[in-house]
């Protein structure tokens, strides 16, 4: 557990120093939250807030990876966990586009949500295929309650998965909300996560989800009320995919 406590503090103090320097810039951008005419005007308070602030905790993240996959670059370990890392931020950029229109070009509605689905599939049917293909990684399911395990052949596991992935896209989006809550729910989920996957024996999984809460943990110095920064898209599908 001592690797992981290590990731999890590296990764929070490098995230709370980035912020002291991010934050300020994106006001100077003026990338404040845009919030919808038609909505409630109590939101509209939280207009000017800057948001985008998902760039800190990826940042963060490949930061802490490029020097932990240094450090252990003959460890088995290092392979799953870049993958894994490289679509969290593939999702996490197509949340960057999306803040991107939002602040920069004040379009409230953001990336064309076709064009965002696009965006989600490319990245989920890329990691997909590296898992089932090179990875040579299991395709069971386990079916809950049962005990039992579904062996998928690769044909149905990769459509299967890509679905799993996508219908889950919104699901931080709407619990960050115009409140900004998804960092202080995910860090509590994710550390469940974490020990599971470290009693289990899945050593990358556990070590990225510790970096993840790490970066959770320094975004929430700058989130709790009254907010400072709000994470966006680019923050939001970073976790989402995470949460897988």
């Amino acid at each position: 557990m001592s690797v992981q406590i290590i990731y999890l503090i590296s990764t929070f103090i490098i995230t709370a120093i980035l912020g002291k320097f991010i934050i300020p810039i994106l006001r100077k951008l003026k990338v404040g939250q845009s919030e919808r005419e038609d909505g409630p005007r109590s939101h509209l308070k939280k207009q000017g807030t800057p948001t985008m602030g998902g760039i800190i905790m990826m940042l963060a993240i490949v930061i802490v990876m490029v020097i932990a996959c240094f450090l252990n670059r003959e460890s088995e370990f290092v392979r799953p966990v870049l993958m894994i890392s490289i679509a969290s931020l593939g999702f996490g950029l197509v949340g960057f586009v999306d803040d991107f229109k939002k602040v920069v070009l004040h379009n409230t509605e953001g990336l064309n949500p076709k064009l965002k689905m696009l965006g989600l599939l490319i990245v989920a049917t890329i990691y997909t295929i590296f898992l089932s293909e090179y990875a040579n990684i299991a395709t069971e399911l386990i079916v809950p309650f049962m005990g039992e395990k579904l062996n998928l052949p690769n044909w149905l596991f990769i459509p299967f998965t890509i679905l799993v992935m996508l219908s889950a896209t919104n699901a931080v989006n709407l619990t960050d909300g115009v409140d900004g809550l998804a960092a202080s729910v995910c860090a509590i989920m994710l550390t469940a996560i974490s020990i599971i996957a470290m009693k289990l024996g899945y050593m990358e999984v556990s070590i990225l989800g510790s970096m993840i809460v790490g970066a959770c943990l320094g975004f929430l110095v700058y989130n709790f009320h009254k907010a400072k920064v709000m994470m966006g898209d680019t923050g939001s599908l970073l976790l989402r995919w995470s949460n897988f």
